[in-house]
């Protein structure tokens, strides 16, 4: 058969959500292809797309998109040929080994039978509280995202994000962070809730199922930090060329991209650390409060500046409110509560 490469490759990128690199599941770092559909699943996540290669089998991920990325020819001749997937171009043929079992337990994952319009800030509200999320695994509920009916959260003991919003979710629910922030960049228009699992599509038929949990949330106590009052100051203009100048360095630390915020008297610096280097500017604030430091994700801090530049702050919090987005950070621990064990919904 003949395939468009770009497009085959797009339809690949889709599914890359539900890859994990290391084998958590059997044929989780691979692409499974059935019924004219590409499926990956690394339990917690599962995704599908429809392909343009009718093939039936498992293939490892990171050797197909490497070489489809390398190729240049604008179509491919494919078939399934002694258990391997052959691609031919213009004088140059690549086999990668197929496995024609299907052994991904993608039957695991509730199919879902009814859609629902996703609300409209509901990819927004993502955007912003994922950052107050942490990555610790040890401690599963600072890994995610608190979903009630009237509203979201999240927070790694030290900051806390909500963003008020009528979700479509009935009761209260817990979905990871890294499974959930997928969302933001693929276009989601519907959602559907099944019993173990929170289901998004777009319109080009891709669903990607997130793994949901129920597990108490210490909400009271969060939504007491959220009350905090303040002296009330603005956020100097200019801090997020500051901040990108700053995450050049911050970046390098994959599992931990923060900056640092130090707050005195007049003044504000940003600084970022990375492996290579690091990056610090100051700037005048009407601050008159004692010295405070905290870590911040610099895209969060880029957002709250440009969109909510007036805040609180006290001894030990800075807190910015506007509109339906709350958000404060503390030098002490918010909760205890937040290093209970998992449970799955």
């Amino acid at each position: 058969m003949k395939v468009n490469r770009e497009e085959l490759l797009k339809q690949l990128q889709t599914v890359t959500p539900g890859l994990s690199p290391k084998e958590l599941v059997e044929q989780s770092s691979c692409f499974v292809f059935k019924d004219h559909k590409v499926m990956t699943f690394n339990d917690e996540v599962a995704c599908t797309h429809p392909v343009c290669l009718k093939i039936t089998g498992a293939v490892a991920s990171k050797s197909f998109i490497s070489i489809l990325q390398k190729l240049q020819e604008e179509n491919l001749d494919v078939e399934v040929k002694n258990g391997e997937l052959l691609l031919t171009g213009k004088k140059r043929k690549v086999g990668i080994r197929m496995e024609k079992e299907i052994l991904l337990p993608v039957e695991t994952v509730d199919t879902p039978k009814h859609w629902t319009d996703l609300p409209e800030d509901f990819t927004d509200a993502i955007k912003r509280v994922q950052y107050c999320a942490g990555n610790d695994s040890t401690e599963f509920l600072i890994t995610c995202i608190h979903i009630m009916p009237d509203y979201m959260e999240a927070s790694d003991n030290y900051q806390v994000g909500r963003f008020r919003l009528k979700t479509g979710i009935k009761n209260s629910i817990l979905v990871r962070r890294n499974s959930l922030k997928h969302i933001v960049s693929l276009d989601m228009t519907q959602f559907s809730e099944t019993k173990s699992w929170l289901h998004f599509k777009n319109p080009s038929d891709l669903i990607l199922s997130c793994r949901k949990y129920i597990e108490d949330y210490p909400t009271d106590d969060i939504t007491k930090y959220l009350k905090a009052k303040g002296t009330k100051t603005q956020l100097p203009k200019g801090i997020k060329d500051a901040v990108d100048k700053a995450e050049v360095f911050s970046a390098e630390n994959v599992e931990d991209n923060v900056v640092v915020v130090h707050l005195q008297r007049g003044k504000i610096k940003i600084k970022g650390r990375g492996i290579s280097g690091w990056f610090s500017e100051i700037k005048k604030i009407h601050y008159k409060g004692e010295e405070m430091a905290f870590s911040i994700a610099p895209q969060l801090l880029a957002d709250l500046s440009q969109n909510y530049n007036d805040c609180e702050i006290t001894k030990d919090k800075l807190k910015v409110e506007s509109g339906k987005f709350s958000y404060v950070t503390v030098l002490n621990p918010i909760v205890k509560k937040l290093k209970k064990k998992k449970k799955n919904g």
